[in-house]
């Protein structure tokens, strides 16, 4: 039998296998990111609750620096199809700008870094609106605002990039959560949809771990509500 006939026969039978049979190894959508501007991205000062009482702060030359400072809180929203989904993992990755301090009689600059963490979640009812959090402790947010007089307000205002994939069961999500994809790049040159790999960016270090998980801060327990289960390591 000739290669022509039995490439007509194989393809004769593709065309009648039934289409639910064909579409099997698509695994059907889940985990789905929300709109691009329902995420929310705030200084948050420690809650009272928890602020008060017991040991007093360290003592410090940048006072907003120190633990009882403001932390930058980024909750990214999400939705479930599915009745209960085992487990999602989350991971963030933001852009900030390391200081350096100057030596004697130079100047003091700064350089790009890519703070990155995850946060893992399981058992997640099927929900319209859920959030992945990570949160930047008061002294790092100092650290990576960079130069320029309340630098960290860039992150609240959204001008710098972020970006958020999501994992089911080891396996990554349909869509990706970038906070400029919809401009051609963000204000500082780097990210939107002429620069969409800036996290791979050979120019920047990576500062893994940088992104905190709610129980790894003084919001938790008390916000606990906010977000589905954390599975912690």
């Amino acid at each position: 039998m000739s290669l022509r006939i039995i490439c007509f026969i194989v393809s004769g039978l593709v065309a009648f296998v039934p289409k639910g049979i064909a579409q099997d190894k698509k695994v059907k959508e889940n985990c789905v990111f929300g709109k691009l501007q329902d995420v929310e991205i705030t200084l948050s000062s420690v809650p009272d609750s928890v602020g008060a009482g017991g040991k007093p702060a360290d003592i410090v030359a940048e006072t907003k620096a120190s633990q009882d400072g403001r932390w930058l809180r980024i909750d990214v929203p999400f939705q479930t199809k599915k009745k209960t989904t085992p487990e999602l993992k989350f991971k963030f990755y933001l852009e900030g700008f390391e200081v350096i301090e100057a030596e004697e009689g130079g100047k003091t600059s700064e350089k790009f870094v890519i703070l990155s963490g995850e946060a893992v979640y399981r058992d997640i009812p099927k929900g319209d609106k859920h959030f992945a959090g990570l949160f930047l402790p008061p002294g790092s947010v100092s650290r990576f605002s960079g130069t320029k007089s309340n630098g960290e307000m860039d992150w609240s205002e959204k001008k710098l990039n972020l970006r958020v994939e999501a994992l089911e069961g080891g396996a990554p999500c349909e869509g990706v959560f970038d906070l400029m994809s919809e401009k051609e790049k963000g204000p500082s040159g780097r990210g939107g949809k002429k620069d969409p790999d800036w996290f791979k960016s050979s120019e920047a270090q990576e500062i893994p771990g940088g992104l905190l998980p709610i129980h790894e801060t003084p919001f938790w327990p008390k916000d606990y509500k906010r977000y589905p289960q954390p599975k912690k390591p």
